[in-house]
């Protein structure tokens, strides 16, 4: 009996750190991005310190190769003077967001859609 009691806790406990655990690759991203940002100041620094980061070495979604993508158009154009710093960095904090945006969305639709079911992307 006393068995049961200590058992449910750490199950409880485990199961909810392992859930709890997962992040979304963009939100690896953008905490890299956090963390080099608060090193250092300019755009191409930062990108640099971001493709460097342990976190996101193994990282390999269409978003992630995306946002490194974006990061290299920035550093090209900021090296070719057709941008600034502080424009990169809006860019780059700018497809992050749209990016969440649009995962955020994709999970209520996928979550209406296993709770009814109609297909929900077909309601347009």
């Amino acid at each position: 009996m006393n068995l049961k009691f200590f058992s449910l806790p750490v199950l409880f406990g485990f199961l909810t750190s392992c859930s709890t655990a997962h992040k979304e690759p963009v939100d690896v991203m953008d905490e890299a991005y956090l963390n080099c940002e608060a090193i250092h100041s300019d755009f191409i620094d930062i990108f640099e310190c971001i493709k460097s980061d342990i976190s996101t070495k193994n990282l390999r979604t269409d978003e992630v190769d995306l946002l490194f993508l974006k990061g290299e158009q920035l550093e090209e154009k900021i090296n070719e003077g057709q941008l600034s710093s502080i424009d990169a960095k809006f860019e780059w904090k700018k497809l992050v967001f749209d990016i969440k945006q649009k995962l955020a969305e994709l999970r209520y639709v996928r979550m209406n859609e296993s709770i009814y079911r109609y297909n929900y992307r077909r309601w347009y």
